[in-house]
């Protein structure tokens, strides 16, 4: 019977044994039962050497060999030896997170500690127990980082929402009141059309800030495409020039554009957001540089090894505010302004840098920035494009233009010129006194060889440009030259330049493509001012589908001044059927609203063109819709649309499309 019982003790002490190891083990628990008088340990788990990377051996012959490994995370009192002695009987010290570093390893890992004093069998011992919650703090710590970056996002959207909030209201204040002022002083033309002016520059500010915040939620969304089609980049830069410096002169900023010789001209890439892009930093450089300062805009291209790619390089730098660097670290984040004296009162998304950045890199290219407090700011942006041959075919020889005369103090800027036209087959001469054109000028004239298009720089020696072109405009030449000058100001000197002669300017640097269309511009307007009572859109007429008075109102006010003819349809379907009863010729062209009732603009284009009518298939029709980005215009086409005019309408957008289209229906 006795035997029996202590059978028993011994399976319940083993089995105590097993659950004891089963616990700790899965508990990831170290264990320790040491002495209070020598800290020697007469316990201490299996595992322990393994969990902390001390040798047993170690521990054994002190425990403060382990104590010491863990570092308090949270805790105000951390378990010193001290301490660990002066805790009464029955007394507990707990630690909630420990933090111990594997020595061996490197791993850091967490534990929750206590020890606890007692008295077993009559003496003094210590319980050290530590339960490993590395996985608790790691997920807590997640969850902090998850709520920072969700507070800070937060934080930032408020913050965009306040500023935008001011950023709008500024603008449709400066409308509300204008308009105000513009009924108050009707009787007042000049008023009338300086209020007008003011209007519509806060109505470019309001689209440009809605432009901002869509282009990020399209970006965001990743629904923003990039277009690969061929553009001539002096084009782009006319446009962005354009923009610039009138921002720039309205503040008295030194804006210069400079070239590093440029070889390539046409290349395939997405022309929309290059310009976005130089846009956004050109304006950020003009808006944080002080009146009277100065931005400097560079352009050049280098040739890749393979194929026909060139890096074309775009530097834009200022002598503004500069920014801290704190702030460049996170300039290109979405909502982020720097809040500084220097900048108050200066209006922004926050949005712009984190758009351009998104864009360079979507076109494959690389954006930094150097800057410096009080020093200015310098950006780079560069993109990887595809070269295209320019093909001139006849151009120059169909329009007449065989000899060309650049006059300029800037040897520089004429050997560009006669670098950028060397392909044409025109015959360029250059010189930089005044008096020596005036002798080239008249020996080929002598020699009934003499120049179709004279280039003026603003700087030429001996005589001033303005006295040149009297010169030669009082001069019987034949044939009579085309006098174009090189300026970054027309503006200021257009009345001059115009009585002295001078059709038109060029701004530098110099890009042939820029050149060629101004001949073409040129050749058109003199044919056009022989008939200048007659309107661009005299005797037309036009179907247009608008659901809204006010926009039908504005559309049929602004064409009718040009002298067309607009009847309103109210939705997509009702287009359809007044196209279908009309008669043949009726209608010159469809100008089409996307977001209508009962049928949008892309089905009622799409309904037309499967119209059982022998104009069906033919007539044009524009897209004129809020709906501006790359993929809008993808679906005006594919529903059967011929082009596609972004809202609010730029009549001059409008008349140059009208105008493609009609010729090309001529010409077929």
């Amino acid at each position: 019977m006795r035997e029996n019982n202590e059978c028993s003790l011994d399976n319940q002490v083993r089995c105590k044994e097993w659950f004891f190891d089963y616990v700790v083990n899965q508990k990831q628990m170290v264990a320790a039962i040491f002495s209070a008088k020598d800290f020697k340990v007469e316990f201490l788990t299996e595992n322990a050497e393994e969990i902390l990377g001390v040798s047993r051996e170690s521990i054994l012959e002190d425990v403060r060999n382990l104590i010491q490994l863990g570092v308090t995370v949270e805790d105000i009192n951390p378990q010193k030896e001290d301490m660990v002695k002066k805790l009464p009987v029955g007394g507990k010290m707990e630690a909630e997170t420990l933090e111990v570093k594997n020595p061996k390893t490197g791993e850091s890992r967490f534990f929750r500690g206590s020890i606890s004093h007692t008295d077993m069998d009559q003496s003094d011992r210590f319980l050290l127990v530590w339960g490993d919650i590395t996985e608790e703090v790691r997920q807590r710590r997640q969850m902090q980082e998850m709520i920072e970056v969700a507070n800070a996002a937060n934080a930032a959207k408020t913050n965009f929402l306040a500023n935008m909030s001011h950023d709008f209201r500024t603008p449709m204040n400066a409308i509300t009141n204008f308009n105000l002022l513009i009924a108050k002083n009707s009787d007042n033309p000049q008023k009338v059309r300086d209020y007008t002016h003011k209007i519509g520059l806060a109505c470019q500010n309001l689209l440009s800030l809605l432009n901002d915040v869509l282009d990020m939620s399209k970006i965001e969304s990743g629904k923003a495409e990039i277009n690969h089609e061929e553009f001539a980049l002096g084009l782009l830069l006319e446009e962005v020039n354009s923009v610039v410096a009138f921002q720039a002169k309205a503040k008295q900023i030194d804006y210069q554009v400079h070239s590093g010789g440029m070889q390539q001209d046409m290349f395939v890439g997405d022309k929309k957001r290059i310009n976005e892009v130089l846009v956004n930093i050109l304006g950020n450089a003009v808006k944080y540089t002080p009146n009277g300062g100065k931005v400097d805009f560079t352009v050049d291209e280098v040739r890749k090894d393979s194929g026909d790619f060139w890096d074309v390089r775009f530097t834009v730098k200022d002598n503004g505010i500069g920014m801290s660097r704190e702030f460049q670290q996170r300039m290109f984040d979405a909502f982020s302004r720097e809040e500084r004296a220097e900048t108050a009162g200066i209006q922004g998304t926050g949005l712009g840098m984190a758009i351009a950045k998104n864009l360079v890199q979507m076109m494959g290219g690389t954006i930094s920035v150097e800057s410096e407090e009080g020093k200015g700011s310098t950006f780079y942006v560069t993109i990887r494009l595809q070269g295209i041959k320019q093909d001139q075919g006849d151009f120059w020889q169909n329009h007449g233009i065989h000899r060309m005369l650049i006059i300029d103090d800037d040897m520089a800027e004429c050997e560009k010129i006669q670098t950028a036209v060397k392909d044409t087959n025109v015959e360029v001469f250059f010189c930089t006194s005044g008096y020596r054109a005036i002798r080239l000028i008249e020996a080929g004239d002598a020699d009934n060889r003499g120049f179709e298009v004279i280039i003026l720089g603003m700087q030429i020696r001996s005589i001033s440009c303005f006295e040149l072109a009297r010169f030669i405009k009082n001069k019987s030449l034949m044939p009579k030259p085309i006098i174009i000058l090189l300026t970054d100001d027309w503006e200021e000197i257009a009345e001059e330049a115009r009585d002295a002669g001078i059709y038109d300017f060029l701004q530098t640097p110099f890009f042939l493509s820029t050149f060629q269309q101004l001949m073409e511009d040129i050749l058109n307007r003199t044919s056009i001012n022989s008939d200048k009572n007659k309107k661009i859109l005299e005797g037309m007429r036009f179907l247009a589908a608008e659901d809204n008075d006010i926009n039908a109102d504005i559309l049929c006010e602004l064409m009718s001044m040009e002298g067309a003819k607009v009847e309103r349809a109210t939705n997509g379907q009702e287009v359809v059927e007044m196209f279908e009863r009309a008669e043949p010729g009726y209608y010159d062209m469809i100008l089409l609203d996307i977001h209508m009732p009962v049928m949008n603009g892309y089905q009622a284009a799409a309904a037309i063109r499967k119209l059982d009518k022998e104009e069906a298939k033919t007539i044009p029709i524009i897209a004129m819709t809020a709906n501006a980005y790359a993929d809008d215009v993808h679906k005006a086409i594919e529903s059967g649309m011929n082009a596609h005019l972004s809202k609010p309408i730029d009549m001059k957008a409008v008349e140059t499309t009208i105008i493609s289209l009609k010729t090309n229906m001529q010409s077929t």
